[in-house]
């Protein structure tokens, strides 16, 4: 469906019906890609659906492009942002600003060809039993080439959650199960996405404890791979540093991205026995991480020593 509007547009219908589908697309200075982004979601086909934009007060044309986008369809809901609340609050945000049956994340430099949404729908339609539907990918670089090619290697609709953990935790893959259709009323069960680096493969595990995927095995997602992205561009460390809005000082990347896996296991729906088991799947991670979280402890002990020092020579100062 394209509900399209005139550029004068009608007063918005009190009570108008929420739309089974709300894809909410965070941005941030998205100009170079947003206007090939947004076309490719108001493509989609056979699939009611609303769009969401937070857009995190960003100083290029982001801000133009959206707005003139929802003059004219009445799909799209633009928030811009009070102040630049970070990336991840940004994305949590629009989860709960959305009211629709089903829920997606999309970048602002990614596209879809024109069936992936109604694809994912149907496929969660016909398992009642899976909280996220997900799709293939081809990888593309910034001017549109392929340059690559993702399939699932996970066994994300097993029926034992402590196999979609381990699985999840344990085996190299790229995580673009996080672009796929969730369930929304399961996706507010979990922590949604932590204040970390690594964030959406710590949801990910933890909705895995909630539910079995459902796979679309074809390459309907367009996900580009540029040096702009804001995983690549910045380390861990400085990722804290820029991108984190709760004012901590001691950075702790390691250690903290185990105390969220801690929390996601903790507050799943398991028994005991599958909770043990779940704890257990962490092993490779905590092998991979064991001496950077031994570097976070060191170093935060010495910036805290760094730190005190610098206050008490300002109070001898005054």
């Amino acid at each position: 469906m394209n509900r399209k509007v005139a550029d004068k547009a009608a007063p918005t219908l009190i009570g108008a019906a929420t739309a089974p589908v709300a894809v909410g697309l965070p941005v941030y200075n998205g100009e170079p890609y947003l206007a090939a982004a947004l076309a490719s979601l108001l493509a989609q086909r056979d699939v009611d659906f609303e769009l969401w934009i937070g857009d995190n007060c960003s100083t290029d044309g982001t801000e133009e492009l959206c707005r003139e986008a929802a003059r004219h369809d009445d799909r799209i809901r633009y928030r811009r942002r009070e102040r630049n609340i970070g990336p991840t609050a940004n994305h949590n945000r629009l989860v709960h600003e959305a009211r629709s049956r089903y829920f997606t994340w999309a970048a602002s430099d990614d596209a879809y060809e024109p069936d992936r949404l109604h694809k994912m729908v149907a496929a969660l339609a016909d398992r009642p039993d899976a909280v996220l539907a997900f799709t293939s990918a081809r990888q593309i670089d910034s001017g549109g080439r392929t340059v690559g090619h993702w399939h699932n290697p996970c066994r994300t609709d097993h029926v034992d959650p402590v196999v979609r953990i381990r699985d999840l935790i344990g085996l190299e893959h790229e995580n673009y199960h996080c672009y796929g259709l969730y369930l929304r009323d399961v996706l507010t069960k979990t922590h949604l996405l932590p204040p970390v680096k690594n964030n959406d493969r710590i949801l990910i595990a933890e909705l895995a404890l909630y539910g079995r995927f459902v796979e679309v095995r074809e390459e309907l997602l367009l996900h580009r791979l540029h040096e702009q992205r804001l995983t690549q561009s910045v380390s861990a460390r400085d990722w804290y540093r820029t991108q984190r809005t709760d004012g901590r000082r001691l950075v702790l990347p390691n250690v903290e991205e185990a105390g969220w896996y801690l929390r996601a296991i903790a507050g799943a729906p398991l028994r005991r026995q599958d909770r043990v088991l779940a704890l257990l799947a962490l092993r490779p991670w905590v092998r991979e991480n064991a001496a950077p979280m031994a570097r976070n402890v060191a170093r935060a002990a010495l910036d805290g020593a760094r730190m005190a020092a610098s206050a008490s020579g300002r109070l001898l100062g005054k």
